[in-house]
């Protein structure tokens, strides 16, 4: 019996596993013109230069890629800390890495769901996320306003901003947070975030 459920957990927890590579993979941007754009300009960059490295090796005095010899006449009238050659070489280097980093995957477009089959990747948009929240935040008796934030690029946690009119507002605070729990166990994300609930009420 024992042994049977310690197999059943490790089968689960392998299955949530594939699912969020699954999902991973399907619904994150994968920019493939941009990734396609940088392997060429490195592939070609690293060409030049290797083609360049060879010949200076071998003691030729020609160089083999066209339009490389004005170039290199011009960097040999210079130093490397002379400021005619830090900035374009600070401003190529700027370039090239926000070029590569254009070309790396996005973010995943909303947020992953749990699934008992780790062939089927679904998703729900974050603001959707955060709307349904706020609407559960607003069927706890006496809550007036809410508003949800979070699920950013900088914040993986959810702060949820409810007032109520009630001068003494007692437990809400707890009873707001339980409420969007249930939401949350109904609409089963893949990774549940952190929620915050910050309550206002009237103070006159």
């Amino acid at each position: 019996m024992a042994e049977t459920l310690v197999k059943d957990l490790i089968e689960e927890a392998q299955g949530r596993r594939l699912a969020r590579r699954l999902a991973v993979r399907e619904l994150r941007p994968r920019r493939v013109f941009a990734g396609f754009a940088a392997a060429l300009l490195v592939t070609a960059a690293g060409g030049v230069t290797a083609i360049e490295l060879l010949a200076g090796a071998l003691g030729s005095t020609v160089h083999p890629v066209p339009g490389v010899a004005p170039i290199v006449i011009v960097l040999r009238g210079h130093s490397w800390d002379d400021p005619n050659v830090l900035t374009p070489a600070g401003a190529v280097a700027f370039l090239g890495a926000a070029f590569l980093l254009a070309a790396l995957p996005g973010r995943l477009r909303g947020v992953p769901l749990a699934g008992a089959d780790p062939r089927l990747a679904g998703v729900i948009g974050r603001a959707a996320l955060r709307r349904t929240l706020a609407d559960a935040a607003l069927d706890v008796p006496g809550i007036e306003r809410a508003r949800v934030r979070g699920l950013g690029v900088l914040r993986r946690g959810l702060v949820v901003r409810a007032t109520t009119g009630y001068r003494n507002p007692a437990n809400l605070a707890e009873l707001v947070h339980r409420a969007i729990g249930v939401r949350l166990d109904r609409i089963e994300p893949m990774h549940r975030p952190p929620v915050d609930v910050r309550l206002g009420w009237r103070k006159d």
